[in-house]
C-alpha cells in the first residue's frame, strides 16, 4: 500500500456550516476496477478531512499489488471512523455499496452505520430540469458551476492505465490515476453549493410585483437564499428563470372566451339562445321553450377575458385563494383557466400557491 498526504486549501467554510464542523466531515471518492464488487477491486481511495492544526489534507490510499485492497480499507475506516457525515458524488449507489462489499469479503465491518451520508448526485438529480447539461455527472455539474479540471477522464478509462501500472510502475501512469481522483474529491466542498438550488426552490419566497404583459404574466419572486449560477428552464407552459436571489415564473396570458362549468349541472338549465346555464331556482321564471335541461357538457356560463392556464395541483390554489373560479375552452379540455383580474394579482397566497403547484407539478420540488 502507498499512502500519500497532501495538505490543500479549501474554501468550504460558509457551504458547511448548515451540515457540520470541518472537524466533522469526511469528502470521499474511490477508484475501481469494475463495477461490481464481487469481480473488482479498490485500487484507490481519496479522502479529504479538516484538522485545527493542520488544516484540510487530501489523502489517497493506493493499493500497490492487488493484495493491497484490505490494507487500505482498514486505513481508510479507521480515518472515517472518527467523522459524523460523509460526503460524497453518487456515494449512496456506488462508493459506500461497494466498500461495504469489498470489506465484508475479508471480515472488516465498515464504520458506515454510526455515520450521516450525503450524496451530491441525488440534490443534483431531483433538480435535474433546472440544469443546462445533458446529464447530471459530476464532471457535467463542476463545468455548470465553473469547476475547472485538469484530468477529463472517466472512471472507467483509468482501469486499463491502473493495470498498466501493475506491470510496470511507470509513475507518470500512477499521477494519472491520482490526479483524477484528487480533483473528484477537491471538487466536493465546491459541489456542495447544488445545496443552495434545493435550499431556494424548497425554501420560503418574499412576493414582488408581478408584470403583465400582452401575451404573458410575470410573477417575480425574492428568496433568502442566494444562487451561485442562473438557472432557467421550462415546465409545461411554465418559464422559470432563477438569478441570484430572485425567482421569476412566467405564465402565459390566454384572451378570449373561457367557460365555467358548474358541479351540479342538474340544478341546472341551458338557455340555447343565450349559449349559458341558469339555476332551476331561476330557470322556473323562464319560458320552457326557451330552456332544457342542462347536461354535464351544456352546464356552463361564458366569460370573456385574459385568462391564465393553472397547474396541476389546481384544488391546493382554490384553498390558498377561496372563490377562485376554474375556467375551460370547451368541456373536453383538460387544462383549468382562472381569470386574470387586480384581485388575483394583488393575492400573494395565491402567488404563492401558484408558484408551488408549478414546482411541484413540473418535479422541483421532490425533497
Amino acid at each position: 500500500m502507498k499512502l500519500f498526504t497532501t495538505p490543500v486549501s479549501v474554501a468550504a467554510g460558509d457551504l458547511l456550516k448548515p451540515l457540520c464542523k470541518p472537524e466533522e466531515v469526511l469528502f470521499l471518492d474511490i477508484e475501481t476496477t469494475g463495477l461490481s464488487p464481487s469481480k473488482a477491486q479498490i485500487y484507490l481511495i481519496g479522502a479529504l478531512t479538516f484538522q485545527a492544526e493542520s488544516g484540510w489534507v487530501l489523502r489517497q490510499w493506493f493499493a500497490d499489488r492487488l493484495s493491497a485492497e484490505a490494507e487500505i480499507l482498514k486505513d481508510f475506516f479507521s480515518l472515517a471512523a472518527s467523522r459524523r457525515l460523509l460526503i460524497h458524488y453518487n456515494g449512496d449507489r456506488f462508493d459506500l455499496p461497494f466498500l461495504k462489499r469489498c470489506a465484508a469479503q475479508y471480515g472488516i465491518r465498515p464504520p458506515f452505520a454510526a455515520q450521516k451520508s450525503l450524496d451530491l448526485y441525488r440534490v443534483a438529480r431531483r433538480l435535474r430540469k433546472l440544469f443546462p447539461t445533458e446529464h447530471v455527472k459530476q464532471q457535467s455539474m463542476e463545468h455548470f458551476l465553473g469547476i475547472s479540471r485538469e484530468d477529463h477522464l472517466q472512471g472507467a478509462d483509468l482501469i486499463p492505465v491502473y493495470q498498466d501500472w501493475l506491470e510496470t510502475n511507470n509513475p507518470d501512469l500512477l499521477q494519472a490515476l491520482r490526479l483524477h481522483n484528487q480533483e473528484d474529491v477537491l471538487s466536493l466542498p465546491t459541489l456542495l453549493s447544488l445545496l443552495s438550488y434545493r435550499d431556494f426552490f424548497s425554501g420560503s419566497f418574499e412576493c414582488m410585483q408581478p408584470e403583465v404583459g400582452e401575451a404573458r404574466l410575470s410573477f417575480p419572486f425574492r428568496s433568502a437564499v442566494t444562487l451561485p449560477k442562473p438557472v432557467s428552464c421550462r415546465l409545461s407552459s411554465f418559464g422559470l428563470s432563477a438569478l441570484e436571489d430572485s425567482l421569476t415564473l412566467t405564465v402565459p396570458v390566454c384572451r378570449g372566451a373561457f367557460l365555467h362549468y358548474f358541479k351540479n349541472y342538474r340544478d341546472y338549465y341551458f338557455l340555447p339562445m343565450e349559449n349559458r346555464a341558469i339555476h332551476k331556482s331561476v330557470a322556473e321564471f323562464v319560458d320552457r321553450s326557451m330552456r332544457v335541461k342542462a347536461s354535464a357538457k351544456t352546464a356552463y356560463t361564458v366569460r370573456e377575458g385574459l385568462f391564465i392556464p393553472l397547474p396541476g395541483q389546481a384544488e391546493a390554489l382554490q384553498e390558498a385563494s377561496p372563490g377562485l373560479l376554474f375556467f375551460r375552452r370547451s368541456h373536453q379540455d383538460k387544462t383549468l383557466y382562472t381569470e386574470l383580474c387586480p384581485p388575483l394579482l394583488s393575492d400573494c397566497c395565491f402567488r404563492l400557491a401558484y408558484l408551488h403547484s408549478v414546482l411541484k407539478e413540473g418535479g422541483v420540488l421532490s425533497f
